[in-house]
């Protein structure tokens, strides 16, 4: 049997590309609700309560579901539509078309002209199968406290191009898709009463230019779940 090379893992991916926010406390999300990881034990207590044989931390984990770089599960604003849980994971790692939209200023509606444009440049297709990476650049803002509005959005003409264009996942540095003025969030309806999976608040995607990629974006299999943090990662080919 041939020895395995000592340089490193196998691996067909020449990189991995994190592109997901960390999460700590008292981040802001868009939806103002805490995000908390209290201490249940620390290491000076356990030592002492172990007589020195032992000493660990642990901590307690509260947040809500659509925070930080998320998916959002059909279920989400389509009370018939796939739960978390119910997400088939081939629909979760996908072949990545990087769409390059970071000329639309805030406020912008991004149209259908700006997809296909990108689309063009891109040199792939919107497609079923393919995760629509949309690169907007407003992770720059991320964590400020307008980065909800403070951003580009999709509006509804385009939500449906795209789903009548078989678009299987949206995935975006944006931090909310809709028009900011329309609270009931018309895009969202759309697309999850269509079975799409949406990934936000992305980061790092400009290293993406110019490359082929898987993304995929894993949420705890939480029963029931409306949405859920993910490490979202990108496997350069």
């Amino acid at each position: 049997m041939p020895a395995l090379p000592s340089s490193g893992p196998i691996s067909p991916f020449r990189r991995i590309v994190d592109l997901s926010h960390p999460m700590f406390e008292n981040m802001r999300n868009g939806g103002g609700w805490a995000v908390t990881f209290p201490l249940m034990d620390n290491f000076k207590r356990t030592a002492m309560m172990t007589d020195g044989k032992a000493s660990y931390e642990t901590h307690m984990m509260m947040f809500p579901e659509h925070c930080g770089t998320h998916l959002d599960a059909p279920r989400h604003f389509h009370e018939p539509g796939l739960a978390i849980d119910e997400l088939p994971l081939e629909r979760l790692m996908l072949p990545g078309l990087l769409l390059d939209l970071t000329h639309k200023k805030a406020g912008e509606p991004i149209s259908i002209a700006d997809f296909e444009a990108a689309e063009v440049k891109a040199g792939g297709r919107i497609g079923p199968d393919v995760a629509c990476v949309c690169w907007t650049g407003v992770d720059k803002v991320w964590g400020q406290a307008d980065m909800g509005r403070n951003r580009p959005h999709v509006p509804t003409e385009t939500a449906q191009w795209l789903v009548d264009r078989g678009m299987t996942m949206f995935a975006t540095d944006l931090i909310g898709m809709d028009d900011p003025e329309e609270w009931w969030d018309p895009t969202h309806q759309i697309w999850l009463s269509n079975n799409v999976c949406m990934v936000q608040q992305l980061t790092r995607l400009e290293e993406l230019a110019g490359e082929q990629f898987l993304i995929q974006a894993f949420p705890i299999k939480v029963r029931g779940a409306t949405g859920c943090p993910v490490r979202a990662v990108a496997l350069v080919l």
